[in-house]
């Protein structure tokens, strides 16, 4: 016998060889886009828009949906429609980020159409004085860099600067005073992302205050620029690959990130050459599609029907629910982004009330960002003993005691001790305490989301 180890052959070109076992990987499902997101007009031109192209129909609805309510809200200070929540105003004011797997994901194609749209070409100067449309929002290409930098872009002019300007482009046209449209077509928010790591970088804050109330007001020393009333409107463009360098620390986002809406886009089909949208189909869209602008500046307090109110009460626990993780972080302002997109649904559709269509319409727009968001971020964590937390309730209720044994007696009581707070003040867990010989018991356990509902409606009851 010879003395040489033996040795598995390789295998040839014709041997089979096992199929390696990939259960375990888990695979993550790309979101499923419904037009149900898409009635009316905005189906119209979705369709037309994607019949003969590459572009992603949920990047060319987020797009769409962006620049009207950039154009409906802010064309004189505080003016236009909106819809009140106690005390907080919500305008028609979305911000979008298209996150493609790669510069394939024909992201900027879903801008062109939408640009095309927005002309105003196929419309009478008689018929846009007739409708009392002014002069359409300003755009900006970005990059999106401070805060500082925004607000200089919707900053109050004075009439020097104002004279200044037009003597300076006398061929451009004069805007009213107060108009603080500004809609911003940014294709770099890596850009965006790098600039929030920066150590006494605003643009995180900026978005933030300009998100929420369009007022800006740092406490700088030199220089202060102070911004009022402004409508800010922002469709921004990342892939996948580049996300994944940006968020080398989760702070980069959390801050802002929920302002934002995911979208998940790719190309929807391969077509070698894309045709250009027919006049003939795209003129007649474009004359309606102002016409309900200047219907939609006119308005004021929005307000919903009795179905569309008994709708959003059935809904609201869902959407209030806390999520875990990076992507719950993203996700945790459902209630207000449904509640603007409705508000855009309705003014596309020419009404003066949301109705229930329009809110399910913002329901599968909502649902679609929150499953892209889920699919970008959803394995990554804020805080992973959180996850240990609730993963460890998940067989049932446990004392202090024996949560603190399932961690392996590892965290301490000052590290524990906050996050369990955290964790009762978002109602994700319950916290009761038993009478015993000596010192009450602790016992922790998961809430429900039924839980949630039978909350809900009592405190809808009592009040």
């Amino acid at each position: 016998m010879s003395g040489r180890p033996s040795v598995s052959p390789l295998p040839c070109a014709h041997q089979e060889v096992p199929p390696e076992d990939l259960g375990g990987l888990n695979l993550k499902e790309w979101p499923q886009f419904s037009f149900d997101a898409c009635p009316g007009i905005l189906g119209e031109f979705v369709r037309l828009a994607t019949r003969d192209s590459e572009a992603d129909p949920a990047a060319v609805c987020i797009t769409t949906l962006v620049r009207f309510g950039a154009e409906i809200y802010g064309y004189a200070p505080n003016r236009g429609p909106h819809i009140y929540v106690g005390e907080t105003v919500h305008p028609p004011r979305i911000f979008a980020v298209i996150c493609g797997n790669s510069s394939k994901a024909r992201k900027g194609t879903s801008r062109h159409p939408v640009t095309k749209l927005f002309g105003r070409e196929h419309c009478l100067p008689a018929d846009l004085k007739a409708w009392g449309v002014p002069l359409p929002a300003r755009e900006s290409g970005g990059p999106l860099s401070t805060g500082e930098g925004l607000a200089h872009q919707v900053r109050d002019e004075s009439d020097e600067e104002r004279e200044r300007k037009q003597r300076q482009n006398p061929a451009e046209p004069l805007r009213e005073k107060g108009d603080k449209r500004l809609v911003i077509i940014d294709e770099e928010f890596a850009s965006a992302l790098t600039c929030t790591k920066r150590e006494g970088n605003t643009v995180s804050m900026g978005m933030r205050c300009f998100w929420d109330s369009g007022d800006y007001a740092p406490l700088t020393k030199n220089n202060p620029v102070l911004v009022s009333g402004a409508h800010i409107s922002i469709i921004t463009h990342i892939t996948m690959q580049e996300l994944a360098v940006c968020l080398g620390e989760v702070q980069t986002v959390n801050g802002f990130g929920n302002r934002f809406l995911w979208i998940c886009a790719r190309r929807s089909k391969l077509v070698a050459l894309p045709s250009r949208m027919p006049d003939a189909e795209l003129a007649p869209m474009q004359r309606e599609l102002w016409r309900r602008v200047g219907q939609a500046q006119q308005r004021g307090i929005m307000t919903m029907t009795p179905n569309a109110l008994e709708l959003w009460t059935h809904i609201y626990p869902e959407l209030s629910q806390e999520h875990t993780g990076l992507a719950g972080s993203i996700i945790n302002r459902a209630e207000a982004q449904t509640l603007r997109l409705a508000l855009l649904y309705a003014l596309l559709d020419a009404q003066g009330e949301i109705e229930e269509p329009h809110l399910q319409a913002a329901l599968a727009m909502w649902r679609y960002a929150q499953n892209s968001a889920l699919y970008i971020f959803g394995d990554r964590v804020t805080d992973p003993l959180e996850d240990k937390i609730l993963e460890a309730l998940k067989a049932g209720p446990l004392t202090a005691t024996e949560l603190s044994s399932a961690l392996s007696r590892h965290v301490p009581r000052d590290r524990l001790k906050p996050l369990l707070q955290q964790l009762e003040a978002q109602q994700r867990i319950t916290v009761t305490k038993q009478k015993n010989a000596g010192r009450p018991r602790i016992i922790l356990a998961l809430r429900k989301l039924s839980e949630l509902s039978e909350l809900s409606e009592q405190r809808r009851i009592g009040a």
